[in-house]
């Protein structure tokens, strides 16, 4: 005799553990396959790379993304016409102070000061309640997604183990 020693991967043996015996059959299905005795049915359900979980987290991500560009484009926006309007109110107040400088200098009344926001109506700012909002759900989908991630990565890396060994 010659002593043997059989050396397993951790990852072979994880799956071995997770193999389940043969269910007992009844003496009238003796024609169905592999009822030898001792014998074991594999159960591959642990090695399903399924990436369902991985592509939903995805599809999540880029629509929250989208939607965080779509509001950043509306705030944008309304920051964009409040500064118009305020350039508007600017440039009429200037007006009205070189036309009075002019009246001044030709001996002339000033012409009396005007309530400019009576003249031009500039927004209020925009909230950012719903950017944060969408932030904070992109921050979530990726932590889930980083968790998806590595779970798929370990099983792609046992997979890839236990094709080589």
């Amino acid at each position: 005799e010659v002593p043997l020693k059989i050396r397993v991967n951790p990852l072979l043996s994880a799956f071995l553990g997770r193999l389940k015996e043969p269910s007992q059959l009844s003496n009238t299905d003796a024609t169905a396959p592999n009822t030898k005795g001792g014998e074991l049915e594999p159960s591959f359900s642990v090695l399903d790379l399924g990436t369902t979980g991985l592509t939903r987290n995805l599809e999540q991500i880029v629509e929250a993304v989208d939607n965080y560009r779509t509001e950043e484009g509306n705030l944008s926006y309304l920051t964009r016409q409040i500064a118009r309007e305020k350039a508007k109110a600017d440039s009429y107040i200037a007006k009205r102070k070189e036309e009075n400088a002019t009246r001044v200098a030709q001996g002339l009344a000033p012409l009396p000061e005007e309530d400019v926001s009576r003249l031009f109506k500039i927004p209020a700012e925009p909230s950012r309640l719903e950017s944060m909002l969408l932030l904070g759900q992109i921050n979530a989908y990726g932590k889930s997604l980083a968790g998806t991630a590595s779970t798929g990565l370990v099983k792609m890396y046992g997979s890839q183990a236990g094709q080589t060994a």
